[in-house]
């Protein structure tokens, strides 16, 4: 085991760079986690917003539908409803959101018309805002059902009325019957392993293969009576205690972290599952890179650019949610997507419901990844052993 033990010796002279990359990185992914889940479960908090009614109708059905947004929202009067006036109000905040009721809205409602019945506005991309148009169309799409069926306005007024008022009471759970909020912390806790994995690979793992690469190790090696197979496997076998030896230093503190009936739940094996994937993938990509002769400072740069790269395509740092069209479609040609994209359907951070099919896609993705970069390491590697110095 002489190659092994010699990797496992070069390997101990990079454990002061990536022992940097590991400090850091359970202090930000607990410090972020914490406060992202924090976050998180405010953000499903309802709240008042305040909003201006011109109601030019002045009906029956009109009032129904002011007083059913008066009874969740704060009711603003202005001196004006001049339209330089409301967007100077909505500019500021004063107030979030402006309805009008034209005339005619009622007539409009007993003809089964449900579409452009009022004018609303709000700041671009409020969510409040396109909250309230949802319960509006939800309350005029009630109202005109019961007309349709028969009902006077009145009668129909008090059938939707009672309605609404009925509300079940909702909690948000997980698959394992936890609020999302309480676990949220696991999941971008495995998120951000993503990027920390890859960048301590490529930092810790590429370094040691180039070493050995290099002209003087090398003649040693091979004027050895050592096969060329055993030396391979001597040094695969080492490549697999280092990834090993990585993907273990976060998992062992997870257990410490969230608990080992969390992170033994459905859940958490999944995430486990999912983890160990990406860790092979980062291992395939590791092993390329280190085929060439790359020098010590091109190599940190090289790894930043591929972890952060990765990190803000994927979805690790900014939410894929919150990602472009052209973005999420070029990132769907990186592994690390796929691995966001499982952490986010398992931890409801996404709109993506939890689809076991989903799940078996996404990492025989992330597998398909591997073999492809494997192959690229040993078409590489083949290239580089018979090419000269």
């Amino acid at each position: 085991m002489q190659i092994y033990n010699a990797f496992l010796k070069v390997a101990r002279t990079r454990v002061t760079s990536i022992l940097i990359y590991y400090v850091v990185f359970l202090i930000f992914a607990i410090l972020s986690s914490q406060n992202t889940a924090d976050d998180n479960r405010s953000r499903f908090e309802a709240s008042s917003v305040p909003i201006c009614i011109i109601d030019e109708d002045k009906s029956a059905a009109s009032h129904a539908l002011t007083e059913y947004l008066l009874s969740m929202h704060e009711s603003v009067v202005l001196d004006s409803y001049e339209p330089e006036t409301l967007l100077d109000n909505l500019y500021y905040g004063r107030i979030g959101y402006v309805l009008s009721i034209p005339e005619g809205f009622e007539r409009a409602l007993l003809a089964g018309q449900t579409k452009d019945l009022v004018t609303t506005s709000k700041m671009p991309d409020s969510t409040n805002g396109i909250f309230i148009d949802r319960q509006i169309d939800l309350y005029l799409r009630a109202l005109s059902a019961s007309v349709s069926s028969g009902a006077s306005v009145p009668e129909a007024v008090s059938i939707v009325n009672t309605a609404v008022t009925q509300s079940p009471d909702v909690h948000t759970v997980s698959f394992e019957g936890q609020s999302a909020g309480e676990d949220s912390f696991m999941y971008y806790y495995f998120q951000y392993l993503s990027y920390v994995l890859l960048v301590m690979l490529l930092e810790g793992l590429s370094p040691v293969l180039i070493r050995f690469r290099q002209k003087d190790l090398r003649s040693r090696i091979a004027c050895s009576s050592m096969k060329p197979f055993v030396q391979k496997v001597q040094l695969g076998l080492g490549c697999m205690t280092y990834s090993l030896a990585i993907w273990l230093s976060f998992i062992l503190p997870s257990f410490l972290i969230f608990g080992a009936q969390q992170i033994l739940s459905k859940n958490g094996l999944l995430c486990l599952i999912n983890s160990a994937v990406f860790t092979l993938v980062a291992t395939a990509l590791t092993l390329f890179i280190g085929t060439f002769s790359i020098p010590g400072h091109a190599l940190n740069m090289i790894s930043n650019i591929i972890g952060l790269g990765m990190g803000f395509l994927c979805g690790v740092f900014v939410p894929q949610q919150f990602l472009g069209d052209t973005v999420l479609s070029a990132s769907r040609f990186l592994p690390a997507y796929w691995y966001v994209r499982i952490t986010n359907m398992l931890g409801g951070l996404s709109e993506e419901a939890f689809s076991i099919d989903t799940y078996r896609l996404c990492i025989g993705i992330e597998l398909l990844f591997f073999f492809a970069l494997f192959a690229m390491y040993l078409a590489s590697s083949r290239f580089h052993r018979r090419s000269p110095d």
